[in-house]
């Protein structure tokens, strides 16, 4: 017997699971519904090319199962299956983006509003920033995808959670620098926001300028320095927080191209002690 399946939402995991669907016997996928505000996400022209290819419709249409890929973008969630990020308890929102900030074990879950199918641990890397930790997400969403259809197919019953769902997403306020924090913290900001947010904000005078990495140089912040200020410029970018140094290689000025940022900063005359706010 032949399922037909509609996927709703236009997410990275749109780009991995179309095609798993299509290559799947006993499946025919009839629709992708990015919803509105989705459809221009740069990750969605490979989704229109492959439904041109395999006669997939854009937009909403009637199936047997609608597969949610994105059940956060809406208030009120379906019943049918969908794909979700298990956040650690306590955790603030459900965005990946956050287990940069927050740690603790990650997982993603194949399953519906009382539990779930598949389950898939996200495991986090020290050198992580927000692309490689989204690209790993996505690899394990279908691998929690794949163990848990059958059982979905079957009547099976899904294995109730052992913590709750969280719903909420990593704000666009949650960029902005607070150079007071620790080193650590700061450089987990940044990682955070790289990729999908284009980088962690702050200001030289009324520019604002978008980090896109860091690292910890210093676990201390050399005497003279406030909370912002730059100790170095080279290549790079070495800068004060409340405890500790980061260093910064590159950056985006405003809305510009990414350059190096020991070279922005030169260029525009900033130098050892100029505070980034």
């Amino acid at each position: 017997m032949t399922r037909t399946v509609a996927l709703l939402g236009s997410t990275r995991l749109t780009r991995v699971v179309l095609p798993y669907l299509l290559e799947r016997r006993g499946v025919r996928v009839v629709s992708v519904d990015p919803g509105d505000e989705h459809e221009a996400d740069p990750w969605f022209a490979p989704v229109r090319g492959l439904c041109a290819d395999n006669g997939v419709s854009i937009g909403r249409r009637a199936a047997d199962l609608t597969l949610d890929l994105d059940p956060t973008a809406r208030p009120i969630q379906g019943e049918g299956p969908m794909l979700r990020l298990l956040p650690p308890v306590g955790a603030r929102s459900s965005d990946i983006n956050r287990a940069l900030l927050d740690g603790g074990a990650w997982e993603v879950t194949f399953g519906n509003d009382r539990g779930s199918w598949g389950r898939k641990g996200v495991e986090v890397e020290d050198e992580d920033d927000a692309e490689a930790l989204l690209d790993r997400a996505t690899l394990r969403a279908v691998e929690a995808l794949d163990a848990g259809w059958e059982p979905m197919l079957a009547g099976d019953a899904p294995t109730p959670l052992d913590r709750p769902l969280v719903g909420g997403r990593f704000r666009v306020a949650e960029t902005f620098l607070t150079w007071a924090r620790d080193a650590r913290s700061v450089t987990a900001r940044v990682r955070a926001c790289a990729g999908p947010w284009g980088g962690a904000r702050t200001h030289v005078g009324d520019n604002a300028v978008w980090l896109l990495d860091a690292r910890v140089v210093a676990d201390e912040t050399p005497e003279g320095f406030e909370p912002g200020a730059i100790v170095r410029v080279d290549g790079g970018v070495e800068v004060a927080t409340g405890r500790g140094v980061v260093r910064i290689e590159r950056l985006r000025p405003g809305w510009r191209p990414a350059r190096g940022a020991g070279g922005y900063l030169r260029e525009i005359g900033l130098s050892e002690g100029y505070v980034l706010v």
